[in-house]
């Protein structure tokens, strides 16, 4: 007879990131038919970085860069997802380190530091105070539906 928790570790809906990845044995890690074409490219490009650019054994990076990817396809599978790229991840990177550095009295100094104006840093401050907020906190509609 099978209990409503053996019944919970067959469920996809209620299955972890961890469970997933504790699943997998070595036959579907290393058959590449198994992963569709994008999540094999993001594998390949996860396996690039941890191998070339942090050191790792082949091995442990192609089994590091498949647990990345199978823990963000749980986690975001199904969503379509805006990936910036070029000058626009470039200004979204910088964009975040200068609302990091911010320190309530630096934007003189943000200022000389990046090349951008007072207004500009002001402006960007703002922007990532939102940013954050609007994660945080669920925005309220401004009118109840049907009315």
């Amino acid at each position: 007879m099978i209990t409503e928790t053996q019944k919970g570790l067959f469920d996809p809906a209620k299955m972890t990131a961890s469970m997933v990845l504790d699943g997998m044995d070595q036959d579907v890690r290393d058959e590449e038919k198994t992963w569709p074409a994008f999540l094999a490219e993001l594998v390949d490009v996860l396996f690039d970085h941890l191998a070339d650019r942090e050191g790792m054994e082949d091995k442990e990076a192609q089994r590091m860069a498949q647990d990345i990817i199978v823990t963000i396809a749980h986690h975001l599978g199904g969503r379509s997802i805006y990936l910036p790229r070029d000058d626009k991840l470039k200004r979204a990177i910088r964009d975040a380190l200068i609302y990091k550095s911010f320190d309530g009295s630096n934007h003189l100094a943000l200022s000389r530091a990046t090349g951008l104006t007072t207004t500009q840093i002001y402006n960007i401050i703002d922007r990532q105070r939102r940013l954050r907020q609007d994660r945080l906190q669920m925005k309220l509609p401004l009118s109840l539906p049907g009315k």
